[in-house]
């Protein structure tokens, strides 16, 4: 038994599965943007409160408040002679003067090639380096903001989907479908960032039309169709493009991870294939742990 965890689908790959990637036929971009993150300090949080998406020293609500929010900092990365390669760049709060800082996007980066994520990387990093300084550099409010870190890693939203036994669609997305051998149910909505940066201008975040309601995730979509004795957990599971763009985040790859190990455990322990393995009874080991 193997679990293909790359999130890029490397073991599918190398094993001969089918996969797709990108949002138009075929295996090239358009496709979603890296994005590099960086935590930042401020001197005095409470000064640039009404730049930060989420402020938990904010007694307002988050719908009403996070576009303006954005707006705000758009405006002052503009004010310091900076254009953010991510149409709204975002502040978040996460304790005390500690800030994540996401304003970059690497547009039309395959992540299954080495060198091309190596020079999205090197290019993310410079942007934020710039992005600090030009901030600093306004003084008032600004003065004194560091950069902590960047991200080890940029961080890729598109990658290759494997092809299998069940392929997730945004028609599943859009009437919540159910099933029999659900191994979570995603209420993420479909978030496609543009594709690239003439779409950026326009338009940086999109639904594409798509109107989810909470839906299943079968357990046939984590078992490869072309490979037996492969699973795949995270974003390289078997889905649509615009289905991607939903169940791709952090929090439904756990239950996935989950999922893929309880089934390849009892189908390793009982000689047998993932696709033989009762669903019923993998839960039932689930809620033993």
């Amino acid at each position: 038994m193997f679990i293909d965890a790359t999130g890029d689908g490397d073991l599918g790959a190398l094993a001969g599965c089918d996969w797709e990637f990108g949002e138009q036929p075929g295996r090239q971009c358009p496709c979603q943007p890296m994005t590099m993150n960086a935590l930042i300090t401020v001197p005095d949080i409470e000064a640039i409160k009404d730049f930060i998406l989420l402020y938990k020293g904010d007694d307002s609500s988050w719908s009403s408040y996070r576009n303006q929010a954005r707006q705000r900092f758009l405006v002052e990365l503009q004010r310091a002679g900076v254009k953010p390669s991510y149409g709204v760049p975002t502040l978040f709060h996460i304790r005390g003067s500690l800030l994540d800082l996401m304003a970059n996007h690497e547009y039309g980066i395959r992540p299954f090639d080495a060198a091309e994520v190596s020079d999205a990387t090197i290019r993310a990093r410079a942007e934020i380096h710039n992005i600090v300084r030009a901030l600093r550099s306004l003084g008032g409010i600004w003065k004194g903001i560091d950069l902590v870190a960047t991200a080890e890693q940029i961080g890729i939203r598109d990658g290759r989907r494997i092809k299998g036994r069940y392929q997730v669609t945004k028609e599943d997305l859009m009437r919540g479908a159910r099933h029999k051998d659900a191994i979570a149910r995603v209420t993420f909505g479909v978030d496609v960032h543009a594709t690239t940066k003439k779409e950026n201008e326009k338009q940086a975040i999109s639904r594409k039309g798509v109107h989810t309601k909470p839906y299943d995730i079968p357990l046939r979509a984590l078992i490869a169709k072309d490979v037996d004795g492969l699973m795949t957990a995270g974003r390289c599971i078997s889905g649509d493009f615009l289905a991607h763009a939903s169940y791709r985040v952090t929090g439904n790859a756990v239950a996935m991870g989950e999922a893929a190990g309880t089934v390849s455990a009892i189908a390793a322990r009982d000689h047998r294939l993932p696709h033989e393995v009762d669903w019923a009874a993998a839960k039932k080991v689930l809620k033993r742990m």
